[in-house]
């Protein structure tokens, strides 16, 4: 690494000069300031991840790096003041301007077993059943994770895409279903919720997702109480989104509310990068 940013240094570096990790501690400490990830997923690459402290050299040290290429940061995802940082910074070193306005804008909201709401409304005359997504799902999954990607322009996903995610989730037991029974004895699947970032006491819910047929009848709301401790984002402006998961027992989700951490996903100048996919 430089001698100027001497405290920056590789953290499980893998053989992919562009995906790594960047750890940055003070000096002669093992305090870590920031820790900086930019890696790739199954379907494409992933923003530039920045927690949990702002610090002004972290652009310079990706940039820095042995044959990484600046068209490589199509974005940057973190807390308000970390993203604003970099993106500040990478937009004058890189050369290469920042989005007008952000990806995306929101709250980091929480759910524990003292805040979740246990009971409420149940459905009536409807045979339901909340489960783990099976390898029978994969078409109707497939169709839901296009839908999901088609409200989140410019990331949207093919068909073929759409079902390879829906296989890794499947596979890795990372997505539940709330399914029905309609009138007619079919079945329909009427929301899914997917877990994709775990640890042994968090759960983080990275996807969300009700069809238009099913939508303001509660049923996501339901289904998110299949996990009781709980993490997830959810956009600053206020929707029905919002509402849903304050009556599930979600807190921060507003910026009244003391302690609501803002994070943002800054773009860069589609025409200069190369857009991943998250």
């Amino acid at each position: 690494m430089p001698s100027l940013i001497p405290s920056v240094r590789r953290f499980d570096r893998t053989n992919i000069p562009e995906e790594l990790w960047l750890v940055y501690s003070e000096p002669t400490t093992f305090n870590i300031r920031f820790i900086l990830s930019c890696t790739e997923g199954p379907l494409g690459k992933y923003p530039v991840f920045i927690v949990p402290a702002p610090w002004r050299h972290s652009a310079d040290a990706l940039l820095n790096e042995v044959d990484f290429r600046k068209q490589r940061v199509f974005s940057v995802f973190s807390v308000e003041p970390v993203a604003e940082a970099f993106a500040s910074a990478w937009e004058k070193i890189a050369e290469i301007k920042r989005m007008a306005e952000p990806y995306y804008d929101a709250f980091l909201s929480v759910c524990t077993p003292e805040t979740l709401v246990r009971n409420g409304p149940q459905p009536e005359d409807e045979d339901i059943e909340l489960r783990l997504a099976v390898p029978q799902d994969t078409d109707k999954i497939s169709q839901l994770c296009q839908e999901f990607a088609n409200t989140s322009f410019p990331f949207i996903l093919s068909y073929e895409q759409a079902s390879e995610e829906a296989g890794l989730l499947i596979e890795n037991g990372q997505v539940w279903v709330y399914e029905i029974k309609e009138g007619d004895g079919e079945t329909d699947i009427a929301s899914i919720v997917a877990a994709t970032r775990q640890s042994d006491t968090v759960a983080a819910i990275t996807k969300v997702y009700t069809p238009k047929k099913w939508q303001r009848k509660g049923r996501a709301e339901r289904l998110l109480k299949t996990h009781e401790q709980v993490v997830l984002y959810v956009g600053t402006t206020k929707n029905s989104a919002q509402k849903v998961y304050s009556r599930v027992g979600f807190q921060n989700i507003c910026r009244e509310t003391p302690g609501a951490e803002r994070w943002l996903e800054i773009g860069f100048d589609k025409a200069e990068v190369e857009l991943g996919h998250w």
